[in-house]
């Protein structure tokens, strides 16, 4: 991070698509906050950068869509990947990547990388992604498509 724009901080980080990062859980929004009041605050929460896009790799763009992990697996919706520690990936336990609790963050707000999901994480990601998105893959070529995203 370096850098300055009429007083505002510029994050030269680019920010790849599967990457972990660590947010203050203050920042970190879920629906069900609002209906129950027995949410545990931590110092940090993981989030997964969940989009593709170049806007994550513009210094001059100060947002960035993340997905917050959870490790609430009783909670688990369609909407959630489930993943399990894997080398790399700084997870330490099994945890869900709550997609639909996905909310920009500010790029100056988010420490690390600190880990990376697995490719074979990021295509359950991407394939959940598009499932959401009501697009069958059953069978198409699109399949491939989805598969080369994560490459």
């Amino acid at each position: 991070m370096a850098g300055q724009l009429n007083n505002h901080p510029i994050d030269s980080r680019e920010f790849k698509y599967g990457e972990i990062y660590l947010v203050k859980d203050e920042e970190v929004h879920f629906p069900e906050s609002k209906h129950t009041s027995s949410r545990t605050f931590h110092g940090k929460r993981m989030v997964c950068i969940i989009h593709h896009c170049l806007s994550n790799l513009n210094k001059y763009i100060w947002t960035t869509n993340a997905a917050p992990f959870s490790t609430q697996l009783h909670m688990k919706r369609d909407t959630d990947l489930e993943v399990t520690p894997q080398p790399g990936n700084y997870i330490n336990r099994t945890s869900l990547i709550r997609l639909g609790a996905a909310q920009p963050f500010l790029k100056i707000d988010l420490e690390g990388p600190v880990g990376q999901l697995t490719t074979e994480q990021l295509q359950e990601l991407a394939y959940l992604q598009v499932a959401l998105a009501g697009i069958d893959l059953s069978d198409s070529d699109e399949e491939d498509e989805v598969a080369d995203v994560v490459r």
